[in-house]
């Protein structure tokens, strides 16, 4: 196992980002998620002397995690960009297909553009079943822990470390 470490001057950052699902709006019968309060949510404000580092990832609902999985519609996706360009972040969305606790993403992502942000998307549709009858709104929560660097040096030590576990992996 190949192990990263964070350099000493890497800056942690925890963040949560809460997405509604109200039952009946705006579609009729289910809590559907693709509402414009889903829509480009800030994760963290960026600077452009740093670089980021999406370290962990954490998914979770206010429901059981198994009325989650019977609710499924259409899998919830988070989608994340830049708030001032019309580029992804990461070119994929991230499907919420389970609860997720401290998941390792290792993500690195750079703007150069002052007054950036960090803008997060849900969409996705959850069915209403019998253990959600009655409940007028679904959250869905997404916390991660992101690490701001200023170090080039240390971030590109990261990035050698973390291409050469993803070549190992696939051997």
């Amino acid at each position: 196992m190949i192990i990263q470490r964070i350099s000493k001057t890497g800056l942690p950052i925890l963040t949560r980002n809460v997405f509604a699902g109200n039952f009946n709006v705006p579609t009729p019968g289910v809590y559907d998620f693709t509402t414009a309060a889903n829509t480009d949510q800030v994760v963290i404000d960026l600077n452009p002397k740093y670089y980021y580092l999406i370290d962990k990832v954490s998914i979770s609902a206010s429901i059981d995690e198994g009325v989650f999985l019977e609710s499924y519609n259409t899998i919830p996706q988070f989608s994340f960009k830049y708030a001032l360009t019309p580029y992804p972040v990461y070119p994929f969305p991230l499907p919420a297909i389970n609860y997720i606790d401290g998941l390792d993403w290792n993500f690195f992502f750079h703007s150069t553009k002052d007054d950036d942000q960090l803008l997060i998307s849900l969409d996705g549709i959850l069915n209403q079943v019998a253990a959600t009858v009655g409940v007028p709104t679904i959250n869905i929560l997404a916390s991660f822990v992101i690490y701001m660097e200023e170090n080039i040096a240390a971030v590109k030590t990261l990035r050698e470390t973390h291409n050469k576990a993803v070549i190992c992996f696939n051997e």
